[in-house]
């Protein structure tokens, strides 16, 4: 008989010091013990996710003390820690983490900063998209990687969590190479998985005493929800967290790939919950999109339609303060999203090419100033039914001119 996945669940009503690591020690005992995942001697590497440097009351990174609390229950372990994370754009690793506490919270208990600013291609075999990725010098270095991710909501991944927290492995502004490589949601939710999966870290804590809804994962609002999650699984992890918001697990674009690359199970089935229980954390008006991503098909006819039906990253221009971070990480070249006039910047707002778009979001999740938001254009809304109205009726005409050669 197939073992369940183990994901233990752990409430933790503050980020108070004190109170942080009692959740945090819980958890950890639930699933054996620090020393489970860690040995004297070894190099234990620790993954926040600092997706860019902001207050951690704004619930955009993983919170200082969830982080504080896991390195002081490995810090008996004996074994040598390390902490890192790659933030968007160019902002530098250690510049990153010092703006949002978690260097000061570290270095006075002898934790190392890993390099995340070099990388090195590393083999994937069994990747789903690729064979080849780059991964942060600090991430190989070490002996294990335990991730801390934050649960928040994401536009278009519904939810941002175990698994997409490995991307921040990735170094610097190839993360921006990998979404104009990947430009749709299904194909980049698999790389997402193989990046976790060459990571492979051997303990995910996800950081849920406050979480994002809304336009996460930079733009979205704080949202109590007082619990810690813990397990080896992380696409259970995800799973258990999508229930607490109420989203159906099968709609989060990572779990299939993660069930079939074998990273873990998103099926209840299949996984054990353990201390204390799911239902009173869960939150039925959770402000999360709560619908599958679907995939238009590829025609001909299609590709010139896509940009009239899919959705678009568009610029409050009341918000917008023209800090230009939406055109520094656009990882498309040439730029798809430009100041109107190049020799004049900051005068009004960015402007968008859709034509050239290719839909990665990199612009709304690094947006500072929560001025980018995700629309669907009015055909998309009404006529959702098209792309599947004009496959029908090219396989029609390519039938018919098949009969008549």
């Amino acid at each position: 008989m197939k073992q369940k996945s183990i994901v233990a669940i752990v409430k933790c009503g503050s980020y108070d010091a004190l109170e942080a690591e009692a959740a945090v020690n819980k958890g950890l005992t639930l699933l054996g013990g620090a020393q489970r995942f860690a040995a004297q001697g070894e190099k234990i590497l620790f993954k926040p996710n600092i997706l860019w440097p902001t207050n951690p009351d704004k619930c955009v990174v993983t919170h200082p003390a969830v982080f504080e609390a896991v390195l002081k229950a490995f810090k008996p372990t004996g074994a040598s820690l390390l902490f890192g994370d790659s933030p968007g754009g160019l902002q530098s690793p250690e510049s990153a983490l010092k703006k949002c506490g978690h260097f000061q919270l570290a270095e006075p208990l002898g934790a190392q900063i890993a390099d995340f600013v070099h990388g090195e291609s590393v083999s994937h075999p069994n990747g789903l998209t690729s064979k080849r990725l780059l991964i942060a010098k600090g991430v190989l270095d070490a002996d294990a990687v335990i991730s801390i991710p934050k649960l928040k909501t994401h536009g278009l991944t519904r939810l941002t969590g175990a698994i997409k927290n490995q991307y921040g492995c990735v170094p610097g502004m190839v993360k921006g190479q990998y979404h104009a490589q990947f430009p749709d949601l299904h194909e980049f939710s698999k790389l997402l998985v193989d990046v976790c999966g060459v990571v492979n870290p051997r303990l995910y804590i996800m950081d849920a005493v406050m979480g994002m809804e809304g336009n996460g994962p930079q733009s979205g609002d704080p949202r109590f929800i007082g619990v810690l999650l813990f397990s080896t699984d992380p696409v259970a992890l995800d799973a258990t967290a999508a229930k607490i918001i109420d989203l159906d697990p099968a709609f989060i674009p990572t779990s299939a790939p993660g069930l079939e690359a074998g990273l873990g199970t998103y099926k209840s089935d299949e996984i054990e919950l353990v201390g204390d229980t799911l239902e009173q954390f869960v939150i039925k008006d959770y402000n999360v999109v709560k619908k599958p991503v679907k995939s238009m098909p590829e025609t001909p006819f299609l590709k010139n339609l896509r940009r009239l039906v899919n959705s678009a990253p568009v610029i409050d221009k009341k918000a917008c303060t023209k800090c230009g971070r939406c055109i520094e990480v656009c990882p498309v070249d040439p730029k798809p999203i430009g100041w109107k006039k190049a020799n004049a910047p900051r005068v009004g707002v960015p402007i968008y090419n859709y034509r050239e778009c290719i839909r990665c979001f990199c612009c709304h999740e690094m947006c500072p100033s929560r001025a980018i938001h995700i629309k669907k254009p009015f055909l998309g809304k009404c006529f959702p039914f098209l792309s599947y109205i004009a496959l029908v009726m090219t396989n029609m005409f390519t039938k018919r001119s098949d009969k008549t050669k």
